[in-house]
C-alpha cells in the first residue's frame, strides 16, 4: 500500500515538473487574450510602423503631364520617406468613393518601397449624410475597406474637413465603425484633424482628440494654415503656436505614439487687388527676384516673408522648417506628414534626415 502511494506521488510530481518546464522554456503557451478594439489607444497593431515620414501627394494640375506635381519630389526623396498619402478619393452622399488615382504613381511608389496611405476626403455638401445617416456611414466604411483590399494599400487617411461642431459625435462614430474593419485587415488608420489651440471653435470643434485616439492608429495634426487664404497676411505656422498644438495633441491623445505632426511646405501670396494664391517655395523665391526684393525672416514666428507693391507673401523654407523640426524632435511624436510634395525647398530633406529621420 505504501509503495503504491509513493508511485502515485512520484508520477504527480513528475507531471507537475514537466508542465512547469514547458511553460517556462518556450513550449506551447496559451496566447494572451487580445484587447478589445478601441479599448486602449496604446495597443494598436500599427504602432509597429515605427517613425513615419509621410509625404502628401497631389496630382498635377489639369492640362499638365502626369509626371509633374508631386511626382518628381516623390521619386527624388523616397529614401527619406516611409510612405506617401495620395490625395485621391472622396466620399459622396450615396456612400460611394470618387477616385482620381494614378497607376503610374501607384507603381512608382511601390517600386520605391513606399507605403501608401491614400486620403479619403468628404465631398462638399455630402457631409451631413456621410456622417449623420447610419446606413450611408456603413456604406462608406465598407467601400473604404473594399478599396484597401483591392489596391492592397497599407492604410487610409480620413481627411474630413470643414466640419461643423455638430458633427463631433458622428465623426467619432464613423471612426469607431471603420477602425475594427481596418484592424481586421491589419491596416493602418489615420485621421487628419485640425489643431485646437488658438483655432476657432467652428473649425476645430468636430474633432474630439481623446475619443478619436481610441479609433485610429494616428491623429495627423494639421499644424499649418494659422493664416490662410481668406485671413489677413501672416505666418503659415508660427513657432509658438506650432509647439502649443503639438503639446496639446500629445496630452489629449494619451502620448506621442498617437500623433503625426503636420509640416507645411507652402505659402500664400496675399494681394490687395486679386484673390490670394497658394505658392510653393520656388514661386516665392522667383517672385522676390523678379520684383527686386529680399526674403526677410521674422524671428518671433520663425517664418520667411516677402513684401512688394500690393503683395505680401509668407511661406516656409529650410530655416523655418529647421525650427519646426527642433520642436518636433523635442516631443518625439510617431512621425510627420508633409503638405505637400513638390512645394518644399529641397534642403528640408537633409534637415529631416538629420533631425527627425524615418525609422524602419
Amino acid at each position: 500500500m505504501r509503495c503504491k502511494k509513493t508511485t502515485i506521488l512520484w508520477v504527480v510530481l513528475v507531471t507537475i515538473f514537466a508542465l512547469l518546464l514547458t511553460a517556462g522554456c518556450g513550449g506551447t503557451k496559451t496566447p494572451a487574450p487580445k484587447p478589445l478594439q478601441g479599448s486602449d489607444p496604446n495597443t494598436n497593431v500599427a504602432q509597429s510602423d515605427g517613425r513615419l515620414i509621410i509625404g502628401y501627394y497631389e496630382n498635377p494640375w489639369p492640362g499638365t503631364p502626369d509626371k509633374t506635381g508631386s511626382f518628381p519630389s516623390m521619386k527624388t526623396y523616397a529614401k527619406s520617406m516611409s510612405g506617401v498619402g495620395p490625395f485621391w478619393y472622396r466620399a459622396t452622399q450615396d456612400g460611394t468613393l470618387e477616385a482620381k488615382d494614378s497607376q503610374l504613381v501607384y507603381d512608382t511608389a511601390r517600386g520605391l518601397n513606399l507605403k501608401m496611405f491614400p486620403l479619403v476626403t468628404n465631398k462638399s455638401g455630402a457631409t451631413d449624410t456621410i456622417l449623420g445617416d447610419a446606413s450611408v456611414r456603413t456604406k462608406v466604411t465598407d467601400n473604404i475597406v473594399k478599396l484597401v483590399q483591392e489596391k492592397q494599400y497599407d492604410g487610409i487617411n480620413i481627411d474630413f474637413e470643414l466640419l461643423q461642431p455638430k458633427h463631433r459625435d458622428n465623426l467619432t462614430a464613423f471612426m469607431a465603425e471603420l477602425y475594427p474593419k481596418m484592424k481586421a485587415l491589419n491596416k493602418t488608420l489615420i485621421i487628419s484633424v485640425f489643431p485646437q489651440v488658438d483655432v476657432a471653435e467652428d473649425v476645430s470643434g468636430a474633432y474630439n482628440y481623446p475619443e478619436l485616439a481610441k479609433y485610429a492608429d494616428y491623429l495627423q495634426i494639421m499644424t499649418y494654415d494659422h493664416h490662410w487664404s481668406t485671413s489677413p497676411p501672416g505666418p503659415i505656422a508660427p513657432i509658438d503656436w506650432y509647439e502649443k498644438n503639438i503639446k496639446y495633441a500629445i496630452e489629449q491623445c494619451g502620448g506621442p505614439q498617437k500623433v503625426l505632426v503636420g509640416l507645411g511646405a507652402y505659402g500664400y501670396d496675399w494681394s490687395k487687388d486679386k484673390e490670394t494664391e497658394t505658392v510653393t517655395y520656388v514661386d516665392a523665391i522667383v517672385r522676390a527676384e523678379q520684383n527686386g526684393v529680399k526674403v526677410l525672416f521674422d524671428d518671433n514666428s520663425k517664418s520667411p516673408y516677402i513684401k512688394y507693391g500690393n503683395h505680401e507673401i509668407w511661406f516656409e523654407n529650410a530655416e523655418s522648417t529647421s525650427a519646426k523640426l527642433d520642436v518636433i524632435a523635442k516631443y518625439k511624436p510617431a512621425g510627420i506628414a508633409i503638405w505637400r510634395l513638390g512645394q518644399e525647398q529641397p534642403d528640408i530633406w537633409q534637415l529631416i534626415n538629420q533631425k527627425f529621420p524615418k525609422q524602419q
